[in-house]
């Protein structure tokens, strides 16, 4: 922040609200550029002052989505920079705000005729999740990516300029990018959260149809601290991916730093073009993984606690909790469903808790997985078989080609891992294999998984399917 902006902000003292909110989307808008802006900010509108929260109303689901995930960490501190005691935000659609809020909405806020909310409104029934660390689980799964993020976040990690983290959908990227991107913010750092969607359309419209992408070049080389979750959706995309190679070029050259999260490693991003596969897998990187089960349980507390602040007669009982977390071998996005699904439970009975039963009753289809059913070898056959566009009789060919082998090794693998057969057992059913083959395979297999991350992001996205298979 320059001398001229830190006076501005001196002389901003005593600014309504609503005056503060005015600045700020003057400030987003040169930050973000016009297209972001149009498309997420434009229409965002503060509604009240309620009971120390600011509620802003958006027009979409989707809106709100990104709004929360991409913007409120921005707005939040330039707020703060204008309102230092500056309390929760929250970003609702028109039918989650409370219906003594809703009669306010034309009101003048922070203005002598606007209503003093915060004396006659309770505690709101909504509230947004905050993407921070402190709401963040950490277990053996993430605790790697959590400590590098707070690195980044503190400015410790200034040594490694360009950091990549990857997991399977709904394992916390997203919100460990959050809390990194509110905290830098936090300290005063120019930060810039996006998508790789967002990155790769707002680029093209720029080449386009103004035919001149030095708007795009100058936003995103701006700040010391550049964010793009999803990142993989710019794969195959030949000048975002060039564009991409020399935005991280020129920010790294200077000192910046860039923060990336994917679906998978370098090595496992199909489409990526060679000079950035290199420059990435040359970039620090944290993998996370699906929870055990002493991470969904914590996770599952967590987001019951979250619900319970909207809903105070909202409760569950531990033995449910614990039964869950037990056999749902799912993600924390899941497991963020399967307790909205109690919460529904919850309302319906009248507010009691939750009990074992009213859980396993409200979860049946979700509990109906491969946490409760007997995984069998057929099925990782079958389900092996189509991943590599073959059929169960293909797979079972007693053949040395590459092509149907490894495919074989890799079921032999996942049937040893997944299944309750014996060895022999296995054998039999590959067709007659001795059980010093169906070894052989598992310990290969196992071997491959250690050293190479894309055959390892295979062998996951297969044991994800055989568990969700019908």
């Amino acid at each position: 922040m320059d001398q001229v902006e830190e006076l501005a902000r001196r002389d901003a003292a005593g600014l309504t609200a609503a005056q503060a909110y005015e600045r700020v989307r003057r400030e987003l808008n040169v930050e973000l550029g016009a297209d972001i802006y149009r498309s997420y900010v434009n229409d965002l509108a503060l509604v009240a002052d309620w009971d120390g929260t600011l509620l802003f109303r958006t027009s979409s689901q989707m809106a709100k989505e990104r709004l929360r995930q991409q913007i409120q960490p921005r707005l939040e501190a330039r707020l703060r920079s204008y309102l230092p005691e500056l309390g929760p935000v929250s970003i609702l659609l028109e039918h989650e705000i409370p219906v003594d809020v809703r009669d306010l909405a034309d009101a003048r806020i922070g203005g002598d005729a606007r209503p003093n909310v915060a004396m006659t409104a309770p505690t709101p029934r909504v509230n947004a999740q905050s993407f921070s660390f402190g709401t963040f689980c950490v277990g053996k799964s993430n605790e790697h990516a959590f400590t590098v993020a707070q690195m980044i976040a503190q400015r410790v990690g200034v040594s490694f300029p360009v950091w990549l983290v990857h997991s399977p959908p709904g394992c916390g990227k997203t919100h460990l990018l959050t809390a990194i991107a509110h905290d830098a913010m936090e300290q005063g750092r120019n930060v810039l959260m996006m998508t790789g969607q967002e990155f790769l359309e707002t680029f093209q419209s720029a080449l386009h149809k103004k035919r001149d992408s030095s708007s795009f070049k100058e936003m995103v080389r701006a700040p010391d601290l550049l964010i793009i979750d999803d990142f993989h959706r710019i794969c195959g995309k030949r000048a975002t991916q060039e564009e991409a190679f020399d935005t991280f070029h020129d920010l790294t050259r200077r000192g910046s730093q860039v923060v990336l999260a994917a679906n998978h490693g370098a090595e496992g991003l199909e489409g990526l073009d060679d000079a950035l596969r290199t420059k990435l897998k040359g970039a620090a990187s944290s993998e996370i993984s699906e929870p055990d089960t002493a991470l969904r349980r914590r996770i599952l507390d967590m987001r019951v606690a979250h619900h319970a602040r909207s809903n105070s007669e909202f409760s569950v009982a531990p033995e449910a909790l614990d039964m869950i977390a037990d056999r749902m071998h799912v993600t924390g996005r899941e497991l963020d469903g399967a307790v909205c699904q109690l919460l529904i439970e919850s309302k319906i009975s009248g507010g009691t808790t939750v009990t074992l039963e009213a859980a396993a009753n409200a979860l049946q289809s979700k509990l109906a997985d491969a946490s409760e059913r007997r995984i069998t070898v057929q099925l990782v056959q079958k389900v092996v078989a189509r991943h590599f566009n073959m059929s169960v009789q293909q797979l079972l060919e007693r053949t040395r080609r590459h092509s149907i082998a490894r495919p074989r090794q890799i079921a032999m693998f996942l049937a040893c891992r997944m299944t309750h057969a014996s060895l022999p057992d296995i054998g039999q059913r590959f067709g007659g294999f001795d059980h010093t083959t169906i070894m052989y395979a598992r310990d290969r297999i196992a071997q491959l998984v250690e050293q190479d991350p894309t055959t390892k992001a295979e062998i996951e996205n297969l044991a994800r399917a055989i568990r969700r298979e019908p």
